[in-house]
């Protein structure tokens, strides 16, 4: 029996999988004070992405990523392609993995040896792709009023240290629009919306399909707005300074001080980092799985999660020496231009007017 995907759960798996790592590392913190404007801005064109996504369901029913592209382009030119898409998947989780090890060896245990970090975190992604996608949506719903109530939680408590000061928000735009657009695009709109596109692996598996295009938008807005809120209290505390902290979310826990009692909750940070890094990490094993699954015909991918997860496993131990490596030379110069904007935008576009003209055409 296939499990059903309520509304709900779809909403509360987008909305932590566009949070995925973003909310640790500060999604639009090159813009310095301005990095809230960025992130509204990448929210905007972020739904105008997702509603590519969504529309290509609707011209390809009952079908899931991997299989758009063989339905449109033949199996000869759409098969290679969608295979595209499970590899880049499986070293997305490699890269959550490398986020971990970074994260926990650099501000949480930095005794730990490397390879305990990862393994454990490796361990627990490939645990829960055994019990699938209910476990996964299931996660989302556990995890969601979490993060909700932890947000309130610190937000309230940082009003109540007194460290919020609202003239360092401004001036605004000081330095023009250049270095707010270079938030948006490319990095904003591929990291975290762009990446959305794996939940169309699991969209025929709703319930409700008339609700998928409404809550995935949804999501989309609420996960961009909270990344925004959480640049704006950062921008409160640090003025643009922020931009300098590689983790501004889990330094930005530390000042809180209400009445010398409630004092430096970063492990509130630490909570954030995993629910929703964990979560992601699943989606994303999950989506190359299933889609090496669906390309190859095989009966199950159960049989493929230990190696591909000793894959990722290897990746996220050997794709980059530092967080700086990770981060802006791998990520910022090599990925998001050269793979992100061919994979999340480009090709959706092109197979989306590819499949309005067949839809066109075989109604005529």
């Amino acid at each position: 029996m296939v499990y059903k995907i309520s509304g709900y759960q779809l909403l509360t798996m987008t909305f932590i999988y566009q949070l995925g790592t973003t909310i640790i590392f500060g999604f639009g913190s090159a813009a310095g004070r301005d990095a809230w404007i960025g992130d509204l801005i990448s929210l905007g064109l972020g739904l105008v992405v997702i509603g590519v996504y969504t529309a290509l369901r609707h011209l390809n029913p009952g079908l899931t990523l991997v299989e758009w592209f063989p339905a449109q382009l033949g199996r000869w030119l759409g098969t290679p392609i969608a295979f595209l898409y499970p590899l880049m998947y499986l070293y997305l989780t490699g890269r959550i993995i490398a986020d971990t090890r970074d994260m926990v060896s650099t501000a949480i245990l930095p005794g730990t040896p490397l390879l305990v970090i990862t393994s454990v975190f490796a361990f627990i992604t490939a645990y829960c792709c055994y019990g699938g996608i209910e476990v996964t949506a299931r996660m989302g719903e556990l995890i969601f009023p979490i993060v909700i109530l932890m947000f309130i939680t610190e937000t309230l408590l940082l009003f109540g240290s007194g460290v919020l000061h609202p003239h360092h928000i401004q001036p605004m735009l000081d330095e023009g629009w250049g270095p707010v657009w270079n938030v948006a695009y490319p990095n904003g709109i591929t990291q975290g919306f762009g990446e959305s596109i794996a939940l169309a692996m699991f969209w025929p598996d709703v319930k409700d399909q008339g609700k998928i295009t409404k809550v995935t938008l949804l999501a989309t807005m609420l996960a961009g707005l909270m990344i925004a809120s959480f640049d704006v209290l950062a921008i409160l505390v640090y003025n643009d300074l922020f931009s300098r902290f590689v983790y501004p979310l889990y330094t930005l826990l530390g000042v809180i001080s209400v009445g010398n009692f409630v004092e430096n909750l970063q492990m509130f940070g630490v909570l954030y980092f995993f629910a929703t890094a964990l979560l992601k990490s699943v989606i994303n094993l999950l989506t190359a799985l299933q889609g090496i699954q669906k390309l190859t015909k095989m009966k199950s991918y159960r049989i493929m999660i230990i190696p591909a997860t000793l894959v990722a496993l290897i990746l996220g131990m050997t794709m980059s020496k530092n967080i700086t490596e990770h981060i802006y030379l791998q990520h910022y110069k090599v990925l998001v231009p050269y793979f992100w904007v061919p994979m999340f935008l480009i090709l959706p576009a092109i197979l989306l007017i590819l499949s309005w003209i067949r839809s066109r055409v075989q109604r005529k």
